[in-house]
């Protein structure tokens, strides 16, 4: 239960586990280099991407991977849940969570959510996590993943992805309190060759599934001739 957790307020929550131990913690040294040259951790270490698409999959993103000129920030905050991407209805060229939602769908995420604070990310994942979702597409930033996958993967279960963001990061205790309060104005972005590589997996998934249908019907046919 993520219980615990979200009874305590932001400068309460253990922050033992940051960026000195994320390599400890998530055994990187036994992740695919490939992988991680390009910002993507999976979690556990040998999770099969190939699950993503065979059982119930969603995905989150922080809000600082907003552009600060996304059409919505007027009417609802740069701080909000609100993405029209997720809805397939932006057409804002620069947003890289347009280009990782898409991306992501592709991998069979069915659900997303725009984090605006850590407390509401917990209760919309173990809400999910009761519904039978499984696998998440994970984006934060290191600080960030350092100590939350105490929940996400270690509370909750979850396992999949851990997508790492560039930009303008917390790196603070301090910075990452207030952020997670309030809008700092920073902003952050999902490398495109790290969507690059999301694609080329998710191309590859579906090229798989192909094979594996047409062979399979191709030995229904055969049998059928028998």
């Amino acid at each position: 239960m993520v219980s615990d957790y979200l009874k305590r307020t932001v400068s309460e929550r253990p922050y033992a586990f940051i960026l000195e131990s994320l390599t400890e913690r998530l055994e990187l040294d036994k992740v695919d280099r490939r992988l991680m040259s390009v910002g993507l951790i999976p979690v556990p270490t040998d999770f099969d991407p190939r699950r993503f698409l065979e059982e119930k999959t969603i995905a989150f993103v922080p809000y600082c991977c907003k552009p600060f000129d996304c059409p919505s920030n007027s009417e609802v905050g740069r701080k909000s849940n609100v993405c029209a991407a997720i809805e397939g209805t932006c057409d804002h060229s620069g947003c890289t969570v347009g280009k990782f939602v898409q991306v992501a769908k592709k991998l069979g995420a069915r659900e997303f959510h725009v984090i605006e604070s850590d407390g509401a990310l917990f209760v919309w994942l173990a809400d999910k996590r009761k519904e039978g979702y499984t696998h998440v597409i994970g984006t934060a930033c290191e600080f960030a993943v350092s100590y939350a996958l105490e929940v996400i993967h270690g509370q909750l279960g979850f396992d999949g992805y851990i997508v790492t963001i560039n930009g303008d990061k917390c790196k603070t205790k301090e910075e990452y309190a207030e952020s997670d309060m309030a809008d700092r104005d920073r902003l952050t972005f999902i490398d495109e060759w790290t969507i690059t590589t999301l694609n080329e997996i998710a191309e590859a998934l579906a090229e798989e599934n192909h094979r594996n249908a047409k062979a399979k019907e191709n030995g229904i046919t055969a049998m059928q001739h028998k």
